[in-house]
Order: C-alpha cells, then structure tokens, then sequence
C-alpha cells in the first residue's frame, strides 16, 4: 500500500510485538484477521467465478469490459490481504523488499479499482442523460481503451509512489526522500479530488433516476449494479484513504487496531462485489434453481435498457 506504515506495523519486525500476544488490543487484531481470512478466500472465490463467466459466457458490452477489469482489480487486492492476513496470524518477518512489492501490487489493484468504477458510473450517467450523443460519437472500443489508460496510470502512480517513498519507510536510512510528500499529495489530488467527486457525482444522478417519483424510465437493473458496487465501495474502502489522510496531520489516530479494521472493511468490498452482481440479477425473480450464475449475471449487467452493446 502506498501508506505502507498503515499497514505494515504487523508485517516489519516480528520483535516489536514479541510479547504483546497478552494484550487486548492483539488478542482483536487476531480475531479480525481469523474473520477476515475466509472473507477474503470466498471474494476470491466468487471473482474467479465472475471473471470466468465474463470472459466465456456472457456477452461482452461497453459495461461488461469495464467489470471485468474490475474483478481483476479486485483479484489484486485480496491476494494481498490474505497474504498479509496469513503473516500476521502467523507471526511471519519478512523483508523489507518484499513488504514493498506487496504494497505496490495492492496501490495497483487498489487505484484501477478507484479509476475503473468512476468510469463505469460516468459512462453509465453520459449513456443516460445524453443518449443520443452517446449513440452518435462514443467511440468504437473505448471501453477498452479506457481501462488500458487507468492500469497504466495506476501502475505509474504506485510505481512512483514505491519508489520515492522507500526512503521514507526505511528506517535503516537517515535521508529523507524530498519526492515523497508531493507524489503522496498527487495521488491524493488524482484520487480524491478528481476520479471520487466524478464517481460520486455520476452515481448520485443515476440514483436520483431511479427514485418513483423520478423515474422516467424503468428501473434497469445495471443502474442497481453500479449504485450497489459505488456504495459498497464508498463505505468499505473509500474510508481507509480517507484515514490514511486525516493520519497524517493527527498522528494519534494512527493506531494498529484502527487500521487493520479499516483494511478488513477493504477486504470487504473486493469480496463482496461479485455477490452484489448475482444478488442484484436474482432480484424480483422466483426462487428457481435454473437461475445460473450466468443468467443472474447477464441481468445484472446487461439490463440497460438498449437493444445494443
């Protein structure tokens, strides 16, 4: 993770919490990590399922491109948890070197994430309220350009930000890395102030189209889709971003037990978007053990209300 001191207090020097085994504040750390474990074994579960199911089976559409860079994003980020999670039970030092490539793979996953659903939620909001400009000069294969250019900006940024920063989390190092702050103030301006408002915003009027007394149209399931996967992500993930930031300038919230809870809420939010797809296209339907993954899944993100792509 970019913060990697937020993280990394469990993972840097087994020695540093050698005999805090008998502390309450350990014994909740560990009851999280033991809950957080099989959560993170099931999103990986159920992504690999989706994933399947979206590369063979269902038809590929302009949102359907866009959830499945989403699953991997997501894939990205639970491998990391459940290793990070594994270590921590396990008491397991590991290298400096290694805890930054780890940091750097979830920075990865963690920010296509970020990009990946505000274009979803800003696409589906231009689809809405200017269809026919959409229909006229979207162009061809622009979902696929779109999702190259944001893993390539999230690689970018989590490789900058690895490498101007190692100085910083180097303890065995007394220069400080003056690059440090102002990329951390970047990823900031890039995430925050930019691909959040935007998501934030195109979610909100999307919802706002779906209220009875506003609806012009009839409830699309997609809509649920994205308003379902923006909340689960604004209030799981989005806050430990959030922390991180507010950390910074009040150093007494930095405390182990706050930001591992926070990380279990990540942990959340990957694992619980592939459900939030199915959970989405079996509503209003019976109860019928025909439903297939695959049909759950098509109605989830296919309902847009057009006859194309």
């Amino acid at each position: 993770m970019a913060e990697t001191y937020s993280l990394s207090f469990h993972t840097i020097g087994e020695h540093n919490y050698a005999g805090a085994e008998l502390e309450t504040g350990y014994t909740l750390q560990k009851s999280i990590t033991i809950v957080s474990i099989p959560i993170c074994i099931l999103g990986l579960f159920g992504n690999a399922i989706i994933f399947c199911l979206l590369c063979c089976s269902v038809r590929k559409t302009n949102f359907t491109v866009y959830f499945l860079n989403l699953v991997l994003a997501d894939f990205v980020v639970l491998i990391y948890y459940v290793i990070v999670f594994v270590f921590f039970l396990k008491a397991v030092p590991i290298s400096l070197y290694t805890l930054h490539l780890m940091d750097l793979a979830h920075a990865f996953g963690f920010n296509a994430k970020t990009y990946v659903l505000t274009a979803i939620a800003a696409e589906r909001y231009v689809m809405i309220f200017f269809p026919a400009w959409y229909r006229l000069r979207r162009p061809a294969h622009f979902s696929e350009i779109v999702s190259v250019i944001f893993w390539g900006l999230s690689g970018l940024l989590a490789i900058t930000l690895h490498y101007t920063c190692n100085l910083e989390i180097d303890t065995s190092l007394q220069e400080a890395n003056q690059h440090c702050e102002p990329t951390k103030m970047a990823r900031v301006i890039i995430n925050l102030l930019i691909f959040l408002p935007i998501m934030v915003f195109s979610t909100y009027l999307i919802f706002t189209r779906m209220l009875p007394a506003s609806q012009e149209a009839p409830l699309r399931r997609l809509d649920i889709t994205i308003v379902a996967t923006v909340l689960l992500f604004l209030l799981f993930a989005a806050s430990v971003r959030i922390i991180e930031i507010i950390a910074r300038w009040v150093p007494k919230i930095h405390i182990p037990i706050l930001f591992l809870s926070l990380h279990f809420l990540d942990a959340i939010d990957s694992s619980g978007n592939p459900y939030v797809y199915l959970i989405v296209g079996y509503s209003k339907t019976k109860l019928d053990c025909r439903n297939s993954f695959e049909t759950l899944l098509e109605r989830a993100l296919l309902d847009d209300g057009t006859t194309q792509e």
